[in-house]
C-alpha cells in the first residue's frame, strides 16, 4: 500500500515534465539500468526463497528425527512388555512344573503302597500255589500221562497244519491250478475240523485240557478265515478275462485309430482350403490398399500447392508489418526523451521500496523464530512428561512382578521341603519293610531292586528341578541386567535429545553470514 502513492507521484512528474532532446545513449543506458535492478530484486527475492527453504527442510528434519526418537522409546517399551510376559509364562511354566512334579511323587508313593500290597497278595498266592501242587503230586499219575499224549498228539497235528498252511501257499502263487489246491485246502480243513470236533466230544479231565481246547479253537478260527481268503482267489481267478476277450478288445482298438486317422487327414484338407481363401482375401486387400496410397498421394500434392499460395501470402502481411514495426520505432524514440527523467525517480522509489521489505522480512523472521522456539519448548516438555510418567508406571509393574516372582520362589521351596519330608517318610518305610524279615527280603530281592531305582530317578528328577531353579535365577539375573542396560540407553538418549535441542531465546538473533552479504551488495 506504501507503493501506490510512489506510483503516482512517478507518473504525475513524467506527466508534468518538459520533453528535452534524447539520444540513443541515454535510451540504452535507462533500459540497462532497469534491466540490471529487475535483476538484482530477482537474485534478492530468490535468495530469501532459498533460505526459507532451507530452514524449513532444517525444521523438517528435525520434526522427523524427533518422530524416530519417539518410535525408537515405544519400540524398547514394547520390548520391555515383551520380556516382562515371557518371563511370567516361564514362571507359569515353572509351577505347572511343580505341581507336575509334586503329583507324581504322590503317585510314587501311592504305587510303592500298592506294590507292597500285591507283592504281599503275591506270597500267599505263591504260597497256596506250592502247597497245590505238591498235594497233586502225591495223588495218581495216570492224568499226567494222558495229558502227555493229548500234548504230543496236538503238536504233530499243529505241525500237520503248518505244513498244509505252506502247500497252500505254494499253490496260491501258481495261478493255473487254482482248482486243485482249492479242493486240497477244503479237504484239509475238513480232516482239522472233524478231528476238533473229536477232540471237543472228549470229557475234559483236568484244567490243562479246557486250556488246549481254548488254543485249538483259535486255531480252528483261523484255518476258517484261511479257507474265506482262497475261496475269494478262486473267485477272482474265475473272474479274470479269456484270451478272446482281449483280442477282441484289440481290435475294436485297431479299428478306432483307423478312424481317427482318417479324421485327421479329412481336418487338414479343411485346413489348407481356409489357409487358400485367406492368402486371397490379403492378396485383395494390398491391391486395395495401393490403390488408397495413390489417392491420397495426389491429394497431399493438391495440399502442397495450397500450402505454397498461402505461404506467399503470409510474406506479402510480414512486410507490411515490417514497415508497421518502422513507424512504431519512430514513435518510441520520440517518447524516449521521457524514459530519462523517469530512470531517477523509478530507481528512488524501488530502493524505498527494498528497504521496506527488507524490515518486513526480518520482523516476520522474528516472529517465526519465536514461534519454532515456543514449539520445541513445548515439544520437549511434552516428550519428558510422557516419558517420565512412563518410567514410573514401568518401574511400578517391575517392582510388582518382581514381588510376585519371589512370592512364587517362597512357595516353591515350600513346596520342595514338602516333598523332602515325604521322601524322608518313604525312607523309613522302606527301612522298617526291609528290617522285617529275611526270608520276604530274599524273595523280594529284585522288587528291592527296582525301588530303589525308582529312588535314583526321584533323585535325578530333584536334580533336574534344581537345576532349573539355577537357571531360572540366572534368567532373572539377565533379565535385571537387561533392563537397566535398557533404562542407561533410555537416560542416554534423553541427555543427547537435550543437548541437541539449544535454547535460543526469544531473541533478536544473529542474521547468517549470506544475507549481510547481501545487503552490503544492495
Amino acid at each position: 500500500m506504501k507503493c501506490v502513492p510512489l506510483v503516482f507521484l512517478v507518473l504525475w512528474s513524467v506527466s508534468s515534465a518538459t520533453p528535452r532532446g534524447v539520444s540513443n545513449e541515454d535510451i540504452r543506458d535507462a533500459i540497462l539500468s532497469l534491466i540490471h535492478m529487475f535483476r538484482d530484486s530477482t537474485d534478492k527475492l530468490e535468495r530469501h526463497e532459498y533460505r526459507e527453504r532451507v530452514l524449513g527442510d532444517h525444521l523438517k528434519k528435525a520434526l522427523s528425527s524427533l518422530d524416530k526418537r519417539q518410535r525408537t522409546l515405544e519400540q524398547n517399551t514394547n520390548v520391555i512388555a515383551a520380556t516382562l510376559t515371557r518371563l511370567d509364562e516361564r514362571l507359569r511354566n515353572l509351577e505347572t512344573k511343580v505341581n507336575q512334579q509334586s503329583n507324581d511323587k504322590d503317585k510314587n508313593v501311592y504305587t510303592v503302597d500298592t506294590m507292597q500290597g500285591s507283592i504281599q497278595n503275591w506270597m500267599t498266592n505263591m504260597e497256596s500255589l506250592v502247597y497245590n501242587i505238591s498235594n497233586r503230586r502225591d495223588g495218581p499219575s495216570g492224568g499226567n500221562e494222558r495229558v502227555d499224549a493229548m500234548e504230543a498228539a496236538l503238536s504233530a497235528r499243529v505241525d500237520n497244519l503248518a505244513s498244509s498252511v505252506e502247500r497252500l501257499e505254494v499253490h496260491l502263487l501258481r495261478p493255473t491250478s487254482t482248482a486243485v489246491a482249492a479242493v486240497d485246502t477244503t479237504a484239509i480243513i475238513s480232516h482239522i475240523d472233524t478231528q476238533l470236533a473229536r477232540l471237543q466230544t472228549a470229557e475234559p479231565e483236568h484244567d490243562w485240557h479246557s486250556m488246549f481246547l481254548g488254543a485249538l479253537g483259535g486255531h480252528e478260527h483261523a484255518l476258517t478265515e484261511i479257507k474265506q481268503m482262497t475261496e475269494n482267489v478262486a473267485r477272482s481267478v474265475d473272474a479274470l478275462a479269456t484270451k478272446e476277450e482281449v483280442t477282441g478288445l484289440l481290435n475294436n482298438t485297431h479299428e478306432q485309430l483307423q478312424e481317427i486317422k482318417y479324421e485327421l487327414v479329412a481336418s487338414t484338407d479343411k485346413g489348407f482350403l481356409k489357409v487358400q481363401n485367406k492368402l486371397d482375401d490379403a492378396h485383395k486387400s494390398i491391391t486395395t490398399g495401393q490403390e488408397e496410397l495413390h489417392k491420397t498421394m495426389t491429394d497431399a500434392s493438391v495440399l502442397a500447392e495450397g500450402f505454397y499460395s498461402d505461404v506467399q501470402k503470409s510474406y506479402e502481411q510480414l512486410l507490411k508489418e515490417v514497415k508497421g514495426l518502422a513507424k512504431v520505432e519512430q514513435v518510441m524514440i520520440q517518447t524516449a526523451d521521457n524514459v530519462l527523467d523517469t530512470k531517477r525517480r523509478i530507481e528512488y522509489g524501488v530502493h524505498q521500496i527494498l528497504l521496506e521489505i527488507g524490515d518486513l522480512v526480518k520482523l516476520q523472521m522474528k516472529d517465526l523464530n519465536m514461534t519454532v522456539n515456543k514449539r520445541f519448548d513445548n515439544i520437549s516438555f511434552t516428550i519428558l512428561d510422557n516419558q517420565n510418567g512412563g518410567l514410573t508406571n514401568l518401574s511400578s509393574k517391575i517392582e510388582h512382578e518382581i514381588s510376585q516372582v519371589w512370592r512364587q520362589i517362597g512357595i516353591m521351596y515350600q513346596q520342595l521341603t514338602a516333598s523332602a519330608g515325604a521322601l524322608d517318610r518313604l525312607q523309613q518305610q522302606t527301612d522298617a519293610y526291609v528290617n522285617g524279615s529275611l526270608q520276604t527280603m530274599d524273595s523280594m530281592e529284585g522288587k528291592v531292586g527296582q525301588i530303589t531305582g525308582r529312588m535314583g530317578e526321584v533323585d535325578d528328577n530333584l536334580n533336574y528341578l534344581l537345576g532349573r531353579l539355577s537357571l531360572v535365577t540366572q534368567e532373572f539375573n539377565q533379565i535385571k541386567s537387561g533392563l537397566g542396560e535398557a533404562l542407561d540407553s533410555i537416560k542416554s538418549s534423553f541427555k543427547t535429545v537435550q543437548e541437541q535441542i539449544k535454547d535460543v531465546g526469544p531473541g533478536p538473533n544473529p542474521i547468517p553470514s549470506e544475507e549481510t552479504d547481501v545487503d552490503n551488495q544492495v
